[in-house]
């Protein structure tokens, strides 16, 4: 084989396996693109690429990770994660053999695919890219991301004679079109902080565009976790005396956009069923100040409203919750729950609630542990523009996620984001 065009691998080396998780990674990035150009030709509602990457991005990630840690090929400079990663592990496991619906514990219903086995890819996916220590990869990966956004966000204005005909786009919910958009907003921010002279234009222009989509997406959980993410990163960045008119531009430009598109009407396409988005934030920021004055007035009915009828899905899962506080009611179990109630919703849309109903309170706990862990040790490292990015790209979805599910084509950019996190310290290249 080594004789074939002379090439010679070596997949012993680091290199070598870095590579791999390297290009996995590219090619779950570049997902959206190719769900776009399949969906056109297939003529399907929905293709199945983004399953079937996830198992050879995870499986990839699993071989390589264990290959490298059993021949010291990896220096792990800190255990506390992947202590409490294998420990969310057991306890998922445990969680689907005592679980009512075993079957559906393991491979998930038809609509979310997330059952235990997809779970175990998303750790495969998580540690692909705790391998990948090489900065420049890092860039590429976020660049095929921002990319991704802007193909399958701009394509559908030249089929539609420049008018948006929904805001779901090649996903199954606004809100998690919403998410892709959140992501690919914070990235572009963070790549125009990073770059200079033209390229910082670019960028600029690019996350202009993409925060007017996602304001025009209407998904207040995403658009909430964006201005406090850019508050915090503000308020970091004075402490550390670090890109600080940046992101203050970076502040200004979506509190303008935000009154451009909601006070003024401006529009480049319409949204489905409403003639224009004129007071499509205003509107959301009432509903959220309805919502507190219900919560501090304790008025239960309204209270079961908040979040868009949120509240009743996260009252009912905390009782789930104590009614099996050990071990959970298992992976997707509490859907009949929610049936039994006549609530026609499978999920608490709140990640912190759908981990304790689903393993129980030592895994929601195990859960906030490594967000709150990852989240304070890295702190010190903030004062370099990727690092920022990473940071607080994972900061704004995890913000969304106590207003959402998780879901197979949105996850695994979370999973990537906490595998950067885990080794943000052992990055090669100083210069970003």
């Amino acid at each position: 084989m080594k004789n074939i065009l002379n090439l010679e691998i070596d997949f012993t080396k680091y290199e070598v396996i870095e590579k791999l998780s390297y290009i996995s990674l590219i090619l779950l990035s570049i997902g959206p693109i190719i769900e776009y150009i399949l969906k056109f030709f297939l003529k399907e509602e929905f293709t199945y690429y983004f399953i079937e990457i996830n198992y050879v991005v995870g499986l990839i990630g699993l071989f390589s990770f264990i290959f490298l840690f059993k021949n010291k090929k990896i220096e792990i400079k800190s255990y506390v994660p992947y202590t409490l990663l294998l420990i969310l592990l057991l306890l998922s496991i445990i969680s689907t053999i005592f679980a009512k619906d075993i079957n559906l514990a393991i491979f998930g219903d038809y609509y979310r695919r997330e059952g235990l086995i997809v779970y175990i890819m998303y750790l495969g996916i998580l540690l692909n890219s705790t391998i990948i220590k090489n900065e420049k990869y890092i860039i590429n990966i976020f660049k095929i991301i921002i990319f991704s956004a802007l193909f399958i966000t701009i394509l559908p204005l030249f089929n539609n004679n420049f008018t948006y005909q929904n805001f779901t786009n090649i996903y199954k919910n606004t809100n998690h079109y919403g998410y892709f958009l959140m992501i690919s907003i914070m990235i572009s921010s963070f790549m125009f902080l990073k770059e200079t002279k033209y390229k910082k234009i670019n960028y600029y222009l690019i996350y202009t565009f993409l925060t007017y989509i996602l304001i025009k997406n209407d998904t207040f959980g995403c658009y909430l976790a964006v201005i406090i993410t850019y508050v915090t990163s503000l308020i970091i960045s004075i402490i550390n005396k670090y890109k600080i008119k940046d992101i203050i531009i970076i502040i200004l430009t979506f509190i303008l956009i935000s009154f451009l598109v909601s006070y003024c009407g401006i529009n480049i396409g319409e949204r489905i069923h409403k003639n224009n988005s004129k007071g499509i934030v205003l509107k959301n920021v009432n509903s959220l100040s309805n919502d507190i004055s219900s919560i501090i007035n304790g008025n239960q009915k309204k209270i079961n409203k908040t979040g868009s009828g949120r509240g009743i899905l996260w009252k009912e899962a905390i009782k789930y919750t104590l009614k099996h506080p050990l071990k959970g009611g298992g992976i997707e179990n509490i859907s009949e729950y929610y049936s039994s109630l006549n609530i026609d919703i499978d999920r608490p849309h709140n990640m912190i609630l759908q981990v304790s109903s689903f393993i129980g309170i030592p895994g929601a706990i195990t859960y906030i542990i490594l967000i709150l862990y990852l989240a304070i040790t890295n702190l010190k490292y903030l004062n370099k523009s990727l690092n920022m990015m990473i940071y607080f790209t994972a900061m704004s979805y995890f913000i969304s996620s106590m207003f959402g599910n998780s879901m197979y084509y949105t996850s695994p950019y979370f999973m990537i984001l906490l595998g950067l996190l885990i080794t943000m310290k052992e990055k090669t290249l100083s210069r970003y």
